[in-house]
C-alpha cells in the first residue's frame, strides 16, 4: 500500500516560488523537468519513505535532493502511513535557516 502524501502550506508556498522563478529565468522544458522530478521522487518516497538523509535532531524528519539546487524535507508519519512534505529548500540559501 502507497503512502499518502500531504503538503504542508509552507511546501506549497516554496514548490510555487521555485516554479515561477523558473518560468521567468528558464524555459518550459526546465519547468517541466523539475516538475517531473518532483513527482518522481513522491512516487520513490510512497514507497520507500526513509530513502532520505534523517534528521538528527527531529525524529521522522528527512532531506532529500530534487535537484542540485533543491531539496525537499519531509516528514514521515508511519502510524498514520503518510509523509508531510514540509519545504522545498534551495541550496544557495544559507542552511542555518533552514527551520524543520
Amino acid at each position: 500500500m502507497a503512502l499518502q502524501i500531504e503538503w504542508s502550506i509552507k511546501s506549497e508556498d516554496t514548490f510555487d516560488e521555485i516554479i515561477a522563478y523558473l518560468e521567468t529565468e528558464f524555459t518550459q522544458r526546465e519547468v517541466v523537468s523539475f516538475v517531473n522530478r518532483v513527482y518522481d521522487k513522491l512516487e520513490l518516497l510512497q514507497t520507500f519513505p526513509k530513502i532520505g538523509v534523517p534528521n538528527t535532531k527531529k525524529r521522522n524528519t528527512y532531506r532529500t535532493l530534487i535537484h542540485k539546487k533543491v531539496t525537499l524535507v519531509y516528514h514521515y508519519k508511519p502510524i498514520k502511513k503518510e509523509i508531510v512534505l514540509i519545504t522545498f529548500w534551495n541550496n544557495l540559501q544559507n542552511p542555518a535557516r533552514l527551520k524543520y
